[in-house]
């Protein structure tokens, strides 16, 4: 059976071929060339990429027989765009904040018509979107009146954006901002009917967009979404349209430790590693990607979510990232664009784990061969232009690249592998000469992830890097804050902080800490009524002392 679903997948012909996958329990890995097996598919199974294939076809056929923007961004072909951006809050806007959407819709095959609805939308956050070439107009919709529908006067933002290579040349379109204003009567015709989610996250982040904040075992993160990120990357954010995952909510003195899975992968494989870390001093984020897609598209993505500053601030910790297989060629391709822009976020070091710097020979086998081709298949041929720029530019002065390889057996660490990744595409001499240390590690490619001694490197790693806050002041914020009932009077960024940085607090406005900031200096001068309140801290700390001064004027950490 294998060799002769092996001829079907090599001439496209899958008809009848799905049905014999389904009745297997196991993954068939002999449906297509060995080659691309262990490269390209090593994560996937065969089933899974029969299945899509089908999807594949049929999405190519229905847009020949009745061309439609939404079946366009389906299929793998085609090229689309990341859009994201601000909802902007507005002093109109104040109301308009509840059961919020954005929608894209294009004129392009029939009037209005619907490509994709970002449920997740938040004001003073981010939404994000993967649509196909074409102009689009972006609404922003509130349920104001309660009835579980989107109607045509509910519109409460709106902006255009044209998508295409003239425009947008890296397909990635960033800061699509859209002010949110009154609710205002819109006269879309035939808008079809858009349900407002009945469904909420089950924890609403102060400070992260809407759906970011998600546990490690969150449904979101199954094998079957991060398997559809590989060969339907529209249906994956459709599902996933953020891709900025944490897993609590945000402090800002801890240092950001970034998880970069590779194809196939999800938030869920660094579950080890996360545990691993001192949370008191580190928080684990996520960037979570249709790993199927363009590879110098997602590490723009990257780029501007992750190190431009535009996203997230500059000041702070330094970041780490932690990158594994084909993540780490998205994270070094970031680092160029990093490195061109002269500024940014300060990456104090980089952890890849199992990275193909060198490509999969394979791809070019892949891309030859099988009748689906995702996008990034293309960019890890080792003759491609993706491989071969992928070190023209330095980190910065100030990043260490720590490169962790992977091998399967000592007796064979000379020409083997880890399983999917050959050593010599591990450790090409570009990677070897622009790496700070290099580690090597007796573990199968995936299982690098959950290996003590790997884990254990990484996290000492992470602990090794400089916080700019006195360890004096770490040590009280790692303390935490106050668990006692805080009334309505309070507001929820106000009880964050608290909840958060109470003792903190306590002792700078005691005089038990020194301001070593000009923040932490007027919130001192509130605290002695010199200085009015102007943001959450010093409004929430006001309140407190009042509500419990004893508590405040205690001189205990």
């Amino acid at each position: 059976m294998g060799h002769t679903l092996q001829r079907k997948v090599r001439t496209g012909r899958v008809t009848g071929a799905i049905s014999e996958c389904r009745r297997t329990s196991s993954p068939i890995r002999t449906l297509l060339p060995a080659a691309i097996v262990l490269g390209l598919l090593a994560l996937a199974s065969g089933c899974t990429y029969l299945r899509y294939t089908s999807v594949q076809k049929r999405y190519e056929a229905q847009h020949d027989e009745t061309p439609r923007q939404w079946l366009a961004k389906h299929v793998l072909g085609k090229d689309t765009w990341f859009v994201y951006g601000r909802l902007l809050e507005t002093p109109a806007s104040a109301g308009a904040t509840e059961s919020l959407s954005v929608v894209a819709l294009s004129n392009r095959y029939r009037p209005n018509e619907v490509v994709e609805v970002n449920r997740l939308g938040k004001a003073a956050s981010y939404f994000g979107m993967n649509l196909p070439q074409g102009e689009y107009r972006l609404l922003v919709l509130a349920d104001s009146n309660g009835n579980g529908i989107y109607d045509e006067g509910e519109v409460v933002g709106e902006t255009a954006v044209h998508l295409a290579s003239s425009t947008f040349p890296d397909k990635v379109a960033g800061s699509v901002d859209i002010a949110l204003v009154a609710p205002y009567g819109v006269a879309i015709p035939d808008l079809a009917a858009i349900a407002v989610p009945i469904e909420r996250p089950a924890r609403e982040s102060l400070f992260f967009p809407k759906g970011a904040l998600r546990s490690i075992d969150d449904p979101i993160f199954s094998e079957a979404t991060a398997q559809m990120g590989i060969y339907d990357p529209a249906a994956f954010v459709e599902l996933a349209p953020m891709m900025f995952y944490a897993l609590e909510e945000d402090a800002g003195y801890k240092v950001p430790v970034v998880f970069v899975h590779g194809i196939g992968g999800s938030p869920r494989q660094f579950s080890t590693m996360v545990e691993g870390l001192d949370r008191t001093r580190s928080k684990p984020w996520f960037f979570y990607y249709p790993s199927g897609a363009d590879l110098e598209q997602l590490a723009r993505l990257f780029h501007d979510v992750f190190l431009s500053g535009r996203v997230i601030p500059r000041e702070g910790a330094p970041m780490v990232i932690v990158a594994h297989s084909m993540g780490g060629l998205v994270v070094r391709e970031a680092m160029n664009l990093r490195t061109a822009a002269g500024s940014g976020v300060d990456v104090a070091a980089i952890v890849t784990l199992a990275t193909p710097f060198g490509g999969d020979p394979s791809a070019r086998l892949g891309v030859d061969n099988a009748p689906i081709v995702p996008p990034a298949w293309r960019d890890l041929d080792p003759a491609g232009a993706f491989i071969q720029g992928l070190f023209r530019q330095p980190l910065p002065p100030s990043t260490e690249h720590h490169l962790i390889y992977a091998y399967r057996s000592r007796d064979d660490i000379a020409r083997g592998s880890d399983g999917v990744v050959p050593l010599a595409q591990q450790l090409p001499a570009p990677a070897l000469r622009s790496a700070t240390r290099t580690y090597g590690f007796e573990a199968e490619h995936t299982a690098i992830l959950r290996t003590p001694r790997a884990v254990d490197s990484v996290a000492a790693l992470v602990a090794q890097v400089k916080n700019p806050l006195p360890e004096e002041h770490l040590r009280l914020l790692a303390a935490g804050g106050f668990d006692v009932p805080l009334g309505e009077a309070y507001g929820a960024r106000e009880r964050h902080a608290l909840e958060t940085y109470g003792r903190y607090l306590r002792a700078l406005a005691n005089g038990a800490l020194a301001p070593i900031h000009p923040e932490q200096r007027h919130f001192v001068a509130v605290t002695q009524g010199t200085a009015t309140p102007t943001n959450d801290f010093e409004s929430a700390w006001l309140k407190f002392r009042a509500d419990y001064p004893d508590l405040a004027a205690s001189p205990a950490p």
